[in-house]
């Protein structure tokens, strides 16, 4: 999802953790598994496979609870966030370490960073460094990438380095 008229939806480290802490109280009340996110200066990419709760209900919890805080911090009123989210079907296997690869290349991508784990706000932090993150949930789609979490960690760091093909764009 994208802020309105393309503005900042964070604008200090508070609002990147409050967002992400969010997303933690918000699972046990609406399951759902966390698989990646990047979290942007003007728009978010999230992972999530619901469990119980249809993807709606989950986004516009997120969503409207960070509006909430938005406006209690920053002041203002109206709109956050541009329209209705994305939610593309994601199908398991490839299709889906492809999409994860695409939110954690992000700030790569826009030119932010010159590295992946540069960007404190993505979960690459967790697959790429091996930096505990426990909002995510474990993926066999990156299991499978090795039998070692040290080799994983490579495998994965290099593909989410590699360019991206036109059809990933």
């Amino acid at each position: 999802n994208r802020g309105n008229n393309r503005a900042p939806v964070f604008h200090d480290d508070g609002d990147y953790e409050a967002f992400l802490q969010a997303v933690g109280d918000l699972k046990p009340r609406r399951p759902f598994a966390f698989h990646g996110y990047c979290l942007m200066p003007n728009h978010i990419h999230l992972l999530i496979r619901p469990l119980e709760t249809p993807i709606s209900r989950i986004m516009q919890s997120l969503l409207v609870s960070h509006t909430l805080r938005y406006h209690r911090c920053h002041g203002g009123g109206g709109h956050v966030w541009q329209g209705r989210f994305k939610s593309p079907v994601v199908q398991d296997g490839e299709h889906l370490r492809t999409v994860l690869r695409y939110i954690e290349s992000n700030p790569l991508r826009v030119g932010m960073v010159e590295s992946a784990g540069e960007h404190r706000w993505s979960s690459f932090a967790a697959r790429g460094l091996g930096r505990p993150d426990p909002l995510l949930d474990p993926m066999a789609e990156y299991e499978s990438l090795a039998k070692t979490p040290a080799t994983r960690r490579r495998r994965w760091s290099a593909f989410v380095h590699a360019p991206l093909s036109d059809e990933e764009l």
